[in-house]
C-alpha cells in the first residue's frame, strides 16, 4: 500500500492545516496510508500523526532565530529523531507544506530527501522558501530576486535582531537546486510568477489552487450560531488568522471611518488587545474553528473584503464565494484569479470600497449567489484539486 507523508506546522487547523487534512483524507480514500508530521498544533485527524519536537524545542528554535536570523536551522535533535522515523515509514511521496515555524531543521530535511531520492512535493503557501528572511514579501523590495541582505522586514516573522538574510538566501538556493525528484506547487499563477524570478526558478513548478470543501462551505440558512450582529445593516466581513499591518489590518480600520451609519464591518481573527480597540462600527471576533460560525458569517454578510496584498491564494475569498457571497479583492493580487466580473470586485485601494456599496446592493440576488458558488465548484473544488495532487504524486513516484 503506497504511503503519503505530509509535513506542516499544524494539522486540521488554520488554512494550511485544513488543506493537509483534506489531502490526507483523500489519500486514504484512494487506498493509501496517510501520515502527517507537525510541529505546533494538531486537531483530530484521520491520518497517522507524528509530532516533531515539542514546546521546549519550539522555544529554543524561536530564541535561536531571534538571536541569529537563521530560522529553520535549529531543532537539530527533534529533526534527527523525526528522520529516523522516516527511515521506518519509508514513504513513497513526501509532501511539504510550511516547513518554517520553529519546529524543524529544513536543511537536514531537504538533504535527507535528496540523499534518499524520495519524490517530494512542496506547496508554496507563502514566500519563505524564496527569500532570505520574509514569509511574505514587500512589493517595493526585490532583493529576493538576486540575493537578500539588509532586510527591511527583519522585525517581522520570523523576527530577528541581526541580519543574515543574504546567507540564508544562499543556503536555500544551494539546498533546493541540488534536489532532483522535486516539484514546487505555487497555489496561484500570481505566485508562480514570483517563483520564476526567484532562487527557485530552476526548480520545476506546477500550479495547483487550494481546494475548498463545498460540502462544508455552502449557503447557511439554519438558526443563528453568531450573536451580537444586526444583519439589517449592510455588512462587510474581513477575516484573517492573525491581523497585522502587513495583511491589511490598517485598511479595514480605515474603511470603518469611511462608512455611513447604516453599514458595519465584521472582523474575525482579532487578538485581545485589538478587540478592545476596534471602532464602534466594527464587530470583532477572535479566531474561530467553528465551521457553523464561519458559514453564517460568510453567508449573511453582504460582501467580503480581502485587504491582504500579499496573500498567495485567498482561501477565505473562495470559502465566502462557496457560501454565495461576492468578494472585494485588491488589484495585482492572487485574489484576481478567484473572482470574475459576476462574482467579485477589484479595487486599487480601500478608498474605492464605499463607492461599491450601492452596486453590491443592486446586484444582490439569488442568481449572483448561485454564480459565486458555481465558480468555486468549477474552479476550486477540493476534490478536483486533490486529484491534481494525486496525479502528481503518482507521476513522481511512478505509481500506476
Amino acid at each position: 500500500m503506497p504511503k503519503l507523508l505530509q509535513i506542516n506546522s499544524v494539522v486540521n487547523t488554520g488554512s494550511t492545516g485544513r488543506i493537509a487534512e483534506q489531502l490526507g483524507e483523500f489519500a486514504i480514500s484512494q487506498g493509501w496510508d496517510s501520515y502527517i508530521a507537525y510541529g505546533r498544533e494538531a486537531r483530530e485527524s484521520k491520518s497517522y500523526l507524528i509530532q516533531i519536537g515539542g514546546k521546549l524545542s519550539v522555544y529554543i528554535h524561536a530564541i535561536g532565530t531571534m538571536l541569529t536570523d537563521r530560522h529553520g536551522l535549529f531543532s537539530l535533535c527533534a529533526t534527527k529523531k523525526f528522520l529516523k522515523q522516516l527511515d521506518e515509514i519509508k514513504p513513497d511521496v513526501v509532501h511539504l507544506h510550511n516547513i518554517h515555524g520553529y519546529y524543524i531543521n529544513y536543511l537536514m530535511l531537504l538533504n535527507y530527501l535528496h540523499k534518499k531520492n524520495i519524490p517530494t512535493v512542496i506547496t508554496m503557501h507563502d514566500f519563505w522558501l524564496m527569500t532570505g528572511h520574509c514569509a511574505y514579501i514587500n512589493k517595493s523590495c526585490d532583493k529576493w530576486k538576486i540575493g537578500c541582505g539588509k532586510c527591511p522586514r527583519l522585525h517581522q516573522y520570523p523576527a530577528a535582531k541581526v541580519d543574515h538574510s543574504g546567507r540564508n538566501w544562499i543556503t536555500k538556493l544551494e539546498a533546493l537546486s541540488r534536489m532532483g525528484n522535486i516539484v514546487l506547487v505555487p497555489v496561484s499563477n500570481w505566485l508562480d510568477g514570483f517563483v520564476k524570478e526567484s532562487l527557485l526558478q530552476g526548480v520545476k513548478s506546477h500550479v495547483i489552487y487550494n481546494g475548498i470543501d463545498t460540502n462544508v462551505f455552502k449557503p447557511y440558512d439554519a438558526k443563528t450560531a453568531v450573536e451580537g450582529v444586526d444583519w439589517n445593516k449592510f455588512t462587510i466581513m474581513s477575516i484573517a488568522t492573525r491581523w497585522t499591518d502587513a495583511n491589511g489590518y490598517d485598511d479595514v480600520i480605515k474603511l470603518s471611518t469611511l462608512l455611513s451609519e447604516d453599514a458595519q464591518i465584521i472582523m474575525v481573527g482579532l487578538d485581545d488587545e485589538q478587540m478592545q480597540n476596534i471602532p464602534a462600527n466594527v464587530i470583532g471576533f477572535k479566531k474561530t474553528e467553528s465551521f457553523e460560525q464561519l458559514k453564517e458569517l460568510y453567508s449573511k454578510s453582504d460582501v467580503i473584503f480581502n485587504p491582504n496584498a500579499e496573500v498567495t491564494f485567498g482561501l477565505v475569498t473562495a470559502e465566502a464565494m462557496a457560501c454565495g457571497t461576492p468578494v472585494i479583492v485588491l488589484e495585482d493580487t492572487a485574489g484576481e484569479e478567484i473572482v470574475d466580473v459576476e462574482t467579485g470586485y477589484v479595487v486599487t485601494s480601500v478608498d474605492e470600497v464605499p463607492a461599491l456599496i450601492s452596486t453590491i446592493k443592486a446586484n444582490k440576488s439569488v442568481e449572483t449567489s448561485a454564480k459565486c458558488r458555481e465558480r468555486v465548484i468549477e474552479q476550486f473544488n477540493s476534490k478536483k484539486q486533490n486529484q491534481k495532487y494525486f496525479d502528481l504524486y503518482k507521476e513522481l513516484a511512478r505509481i500506476k
